[in-house]
């Protein structure tokens, strides 16, 4: 097998259909390089890129803190609080010293200081145009991209286009968000053109043309909805960027939804379904410089509680458990038998056996057990229960399908956007939209947002969906009265997060240690 290391920074890659077996390089990333020494050959470009890519993939970011400990707990999803542990955010019981904020806030504001850095200096080297116009793309797409993690989460954050020294730790005021969303479209739109297309690159390791297209609709789709709420001028330029994906032919569902999250483990991609991947590399060996793997698989992974029996079997965590409100949604189809049974499976894992032995179900839908990501399909040998090569999926085509059919709807064309649900729906052999629901704006926009979880559930969308909704304060105490009157035996432990969860939630704390170093940054309201 190969050398294992991140795709993103491969320096050749050929488009060899639809799926591809991950390639790897020897080469470490360089993020923080002299500017005049390390320029200069094409190599060297693509290994400061393979930088600004890193900070994507570390633990304070898509590695673990994004997907599972700042997006995870909401009307999907439960943090399975066995210890009855309050030290995570997950539980709305942290405070702005909790180090999982900063890791996060640091390790954005450090990707987006390596893009700086690579267009500040890139202009003195002597390759061609074609390799820097590549380069600057990618570089002003990541920069942007961690821009929208950072807004969202933490909303109006400074604005910083210039490479920075770490040491100097100057003070930067918050910049509005409207500003922050502005600079974020102005930096996506110019790295599109300059971006190679994805049949080109072969695979969803590395920003292609699609996926500046479909993540240039999210970031309308989000500014359509709160806080900004920009309403409909945003809905149709989402809806424009969106269409870019659709008709540009290369796109399509894999026939099989189980498929997909097979292939994030085992190191497959398929690019017409897969449009933009976060890659990791493997099992935290020591390899020098190489970065670990990711760790939200094993969170989000089915429980097993026994010991590791061999290199094959390894457990996962069951942190985060479904919600009975998820399989409620399910419900809503009862034909939508294979997504439900896959994402919320109906058995669980005996322990102490090898191999594993599936068991009965858990008496209660709130206390089954997510299994989009199992770790069985992992394919890197030896496992290792902390972590794992399974890759964060950004951005699929169902995704981009249910953006399109929900802006549609906003604008009032229900026929377009009842054709857009369906092409997801009858993959899973879900109840296609009757043209009676479809006239009801209202009716098809409860439509969308149910289906939305039903896809694309534990990715790290549905908090932010209920935000952008106006939804999220509400969802939480609708959940957390749905749990009082559930049969778990678990309910007790289970309802920490949404007794905790209030207002100012909707927003992360400015971390504490960004207060004490810059003297003009604020902190959110109720924190």
């Amino acid at each position: 097998m190969k050398k294992q290391y991140f795709t993103l920074i491969i320096l050749f890659v050929f488009a060899i259909g639809t799926f591809s077996c991950k390639k790897y390089l020897t080469n470490s990333p360089k993020d923080l390089v002299v500017p005049n020494e390390y320029y200069g050959t094409e190599a060297e470009i693509n290994a400061a890129l393979a930088g600004v890519y890193s900070y994507l993939a570390q633990d304070g970011t898509f590695g673990r803190n994004i997907p599972v400990e700042l997006d995870m707990a909401n009307d999907e999803a439960q943090y399975n609080n066995r210890n009855n542990n309050t030290a995570v955010p997950a539980l709305y019981d942290c405070q702005s010293s909790t180090k999982i904020y900063s890791d996060c806030w640091t390790a954005l504001y450090r990707g987006i200081n390596s893009a700086n850095m690579l267009l500040a200096n890139i202009e003195s080297s002597t390759v061609s145009e074609s390799i820097k116009s590549t380069a600057k793309g990618e570089a002003m797409f990541l920069r942007a991209f961690n821009y929208f993690q950072l807004v969202t989460r933490f909303g109006d954050v400074p604005l910083i286009l210039k490479p920075t020294t770490e040491v100097s730790n100057p003070n930067y005021p918050r910049n509005a968000s409207i500003e922050v969303y502005n600079q974020i479209l102005k930096d996506m739109k110019a790295a599109e053109p300059m971006v190679k297309e994805i049949v080109t690159i072969g695979n969803g390791s590395r920003v292609s043309k699609s996926a500046v297209q479909g993540i240039i609709a999210r970031v309308y789709l989000k500014m359509a909805g709160r806080p900004l709420n920009l309403g409909l001028p945003m809905y149709d330029s989402c809806r424009v960027w969106a269409k870019k994906v659709v008709t540009s032919g290369v796109h399509s569902l894999n026939p099989s939804y189980k498929q997909i999250f097979i292939n994030h483990s085992a190191d497959k991609y398929d690019y017409k379904e897969s449009i933009w991947e976060i890659e990791f590399y493997g099992n935290n060996t020591p390899t020098g410089t190489m970065p670990p793997g990711s760790r939200f698989a094993c969170q989000l992974a089915m429980r097993y509680t026994g010991a590791d029996l061999n290199p094959v079997v390894v457990y996962g965590y069951g942190s985060y458990i479904p919600t009975g409100y998820l399989y409620d949604i399910y419900q809503k189809f009862p034909s939508d038998t294979l997504r439900c049974n896959w994402n919320i499976p109906n058995f669980t894992y005996a322990t102490n056996t090898n191999p594993r032995a599936a068991t009965a179900p858990a008496a209660s839908p709130w206390d089954r057990d997510c299994g989009k990501w199992k770790r069985d399909d992992e394919v890197f040998i030896p496992k290792n229960r902390d972590w794992g090569p399974t890759n964060f999926p950004v951005l699929r085509y169902a995704d981009v399908l249910l953006m399109l059919a929900e802006a549609e709807n906003e604008l009032g064309n229900s026929t377009d956007a009842r054709t857009y649900i369906n092409l997801v729906r009858n993959r899973s052999l879900a109840a296609s939209v009757s043209i009676a629901q479809s006239f009801d704006i209202n009716i098809f926009r409860q439509i969308i947002r149910d289906e939305r979880a039903r896809e694309l559930c534990f990715e790290g969308l549905r908090k932010f969906d209920l935000i952008r909704w106006g939804e999220f304060y509400n969802a939480m105490v609708n959940c957390k009265n749905a749990i009082s009157n559930s049969t778990s035996l678990y309910k007790t432990r289970y309802l920490t997060a949404y007794n905790n969860v209030g207002l100012r939630d909707t927003l992360l704390p400015i971390p504490s240690t960004e207060l004490s170093v810059n003297g003009m940054m604020t902190q959110n309201p109720g924190w």
